[in-house]
């Protein structure tokens, strides 16, 4: 007989210190849940696979987790040395070219006015059920996106597609989840 050791994957750390951090922080949330993900938010709980935590002024990374992805963008006070024990990093373009200038290929930015970000849209209409519908467009993506009932802004869709390509979710299942969601 073998004894096996289980083996326990620490939960992945994904702090967002960014406008609407809380509304941002569940739809965040709800897609991990629609990709199969156990997500919890601000507080860990058992077989959880990330938590999505919202800044705070004491912040500290909990106990066996991984510093996986911070989404920020100048609107919360989130220092250097904060942003630097995470993996994957995320930000408005903007505020990216404001702090750090225009060589900074270790962040993942997002904008809704600049093509030059790794995540933005272009091509926006509305079909014919009154849907919000773009092109998302960035390094390696082009995308079609449906936006039932106007649930999300182009903003948040944005944010959130950004925040969880650093992380490593592929953009079919993030994009999966705003053509699937309806006002509920």
């Amino acid at each position: 007989m073998t004894n096996r050791i289980k083996t326990v994957q620490n939960p992945k750390l994904i702090l967002v210190a960014c406008k609407n951090s809380e509304r941002i922080s569940g739809i965040i949330s709800d897609i991990l849940n629609f990709c199969c993900y156990n997500t919890c938010i601000d507080n860990f709980s058992e077989n959880t696979d990330f938590i999505i935590k919202n800044h705070s002024e004491n912040f500290t990374i909990p106990k066996d987790t991984i510093a996986c992805t911070v989404i920020f963008d100048g609107t919360l006070d989130l220092s250097d040395s904060v942003i630097l024990k995470f993996r994957n990093k995320a930000t408005s373009y903007e505020y990216c070219l404001k702090k750090y200038g225009e060589d900074v290929r270790t962040i993942l930015t997002y904008s809704s006015e600049n093509y030059d970000a790794d995540v933005t849209y272009r091509n926006k209409s509305t079909d014919s059920d009154g849907a919000a519908v773009f092109d998302i467009i960035g390094t390696g993506i082009l995308s079609r996106v449906h936006l039932k009932n106007s649930v999300f802004s182009i903003d948040e869709v944005l944010v959130c597609t950004a925040a969880l390509i650093a992380t490593g979710i592929p953009i079919a299942s993030i994009l999966g989840y705003f053509n699937a969601s309806e006002e509920k």
